[in-house]
């Protein structure tokens, strides 16, 4: 999602890290503190001053951005911290980043945030991004096709022998929920097909409409930009596999901070990084004006409306090697 549910993601590299690290903060607009401000934190003299916050690139890296100003002056008022931005070239380079401490905050898919507990990186989940409030963040991974260069692809059973376009191997919607979906239907999703990385869950479907690849997979909130931004007549993509339900995007916290820290950390996310709560405290102009609509968020709810188990089970079916369960 997708959870910044529209994603760059290259490959699992520790490369990725190194590369992307020093360009992203840079493109950081972190807001002015004075040099004595800048040492002590005016809320707890014990917390820090500054946190980065690490999401996957989107396809408009300024946009995302963008959107996160109203949080980011949210917990520069709550809790006196400058939340700086760290854009990843991959899950894995966000992964990478909150084990060597370079982002304490990250917002992961569902795949990559169980892939990051099982590779022992300390964190703990405090929210979950939701597309509207008291709803549980949940989405769905689709395959699809261009029912008019491919019209004998009717059903995921019909991918066998295809082209077929991925976009990222730790992604939930974009490689795992859709490798389940192939092995449910009798295909292997490493021999059975030709697999593609197409690099997110937007550009994978652009793939498909354009007949790069033969079928693809993405999800119920990132296909939108291909025809929003893209300008892709919807007559190309066709969904012909829907998922079943895959569990919000988490929000995940470094627990090498103080604990008071994450604890108000956590309310904070919850409480208050809304739409509703940004526009009412003069964040924004309006709820709409607040909401990320390309990106489906609204705000964040607790992570107590999310199981991951199910993500858990899936990894044991499709044996998929960046679960790293063993």
């Amino acid at each position: 999602m997708k959870s910044f549910s529209t994603r760059n993601r290259k490959h699992l590299a520790r490369c990725c890290l190194l590369a992307s690290v020093p360009l992203a903060l840079g493109l950081v607009a972190a807001t002015p503190v004075t040099a004595a401000a800048s040492n002590v934190n005016p809320v707890n003299s014990s917390w820090p001053t500054s946190l980065v916050f690490g999401s996957v690139g989107a396809e408009d890296a300024t946009s995302l951005q963008a959107s996160l100003v109203p949080l980011q002056d949210v917990f520069k008022a709550k809790l006196g911290l400058t939340l700086k931005v760290y854009i990843g070239t991959s899950y894995a380079a966000d992964i990478e980043a909150q084990e060597a401490g370079k982002a304490q905050l990250v917002e992961y898919g569902p795949f990559s945030y169980v892939i990051a507990l099982n590779q022992g990186v300390k964190i703990k989940n405090i929210g979950v991004v939701i597309s509207a409030p008291h709803t549980d963040g949940g989405y769905w991974s689709w395959g699809v096709v261009n029912p008019k260069l491919n019209p004998g692809i009717t059903s995921i059973k019909d991918f066998a022998g295809k082209k077929v376009c991925f976009s990222d191997p730790a992604s939930t919607s974009g490689y795992l929920y859709p490798s389940y979906g192939l092995i449910e239907a009798g295909v292997n999703p490493k021999t059975g097909i030709t697999p593609i990385f197409a690099g997110t869950d937007t550009t994978a479907p652009l793939d498909v409409a354009k007949g790069e690849c033969q079928a693809g997979f993405t999800n119920n909130l990132d296909e939108a930009p291909v025809f929003t931004q893209n300008h892709i007549p919807r007559a190309d993509l066709k969904t012909v596999w829907v998922s079943p339900e895959i569990p919000g995007s988490p929000v995940a916290v470094s627990t090498t901070l103080p604990a008071s820290l994450v604890t108000a950390i956590e309310s904070v996310l919850d409480n208050d990084g809304n739409s509703a709560y940004e526009a009412a405290h003069g964040y924004c102009s309006s709820q709409a004006a607040c909401t990320n609509e390309s990106e489906g968020t609204w705000g964040y709810a607790p992570p107590s409306v999310a199981n991951y188990a199910q993500v858990t089970q899936i990894c044991k079916v499709t044996k998929s090697p960046s679960c790293k369960i063993s």
